[in-house]
């Protein structure tokens, strides 16, 4: 009787690594194999940007036009990308994966807003502060993202870029984030508790 409660529990701890193994593996090979696009991001809520140890993304291309806004949420929408002078922007969203180019998946969710699958970004603790002043800083072209898309569509946040430089959160800790201008951020003023 022994014998089948462990071969039941080696077989669950086995089925639960391969299944991590197989999701680690997949977001390597598309950061290994995917197209890099460079996409802009913008301030989803001032009040609640950064919570615990990650940041929430929102990006400029995550509006679903008007023609969509009936689609109902979890709806595959693929949007296809061209490169501009600094950030990859949007040309068409189509219900069908197009069969050439480059374009990444997103889901529909509230609000006519796309979900690619890259709205957090993890960041040690302490460091958030700097992206959500540079988020919020009055410069729309403060904060970008890098990121691999593979031949599907999917999305795997390669870097963070603040004012174009890779957001390093070990030099955070130990010096002020520069602007576009070369000067220091000023700190923002933290809202009272009560208004966030």
């Amino acid at each position: 009787m022994k014998g089948k409660y462990l071969a039941g529990f080696i077989t669950i701890v086995g089925a639960q690594l391969l299944l991590l193994l197989g999701m680690i593996g997949f977001n390597e090979y598309t950061l290994q194999t995917g197209a890099s696009v460079v996409l802009q991001t913008q301030p989803v809520d001032p009040r609640s940007l950064f919570q615990g140890d990650y940041v929430v993304l929102g990006y400029k291309i995550d509006q679903a036009p008007g023609y969509l806004a009936d689609l109902t949420p979890g709806t595959r929408v693929y949007v296809t990308l061209v490169a501009g002078p600094e950030v990859w922007e949007a040309q068409q969203y189509l219900l069908e994966r197009p069969s050439q180019g480059t374009y990444i998946a997103g889901a529909m969710s509230g609000n006519r807003r796309l979900d690619f699958g890259i709205g957090t970004y993890f960041v040690p603790e302490g460091t958030g502060r700097i992206i959500e002043q540079a988020m919020f800083s009055g410069d729309p072209m403060a904060v970008k993202v890098r990121a691999a898309v593979d031949r599907n569509g999917k999305a795997v946040i390669q870097e963070l870029l603040v004012y174009g430089k890779p957001f390093d959160p070990r030099a955070s800790l130990q010096e002020p984030t520069p602007g576009p201008d070369g000067q220091p951020i000023p700190p923002q003023p933290t809202p009272p508790e009560s208004v966030r």
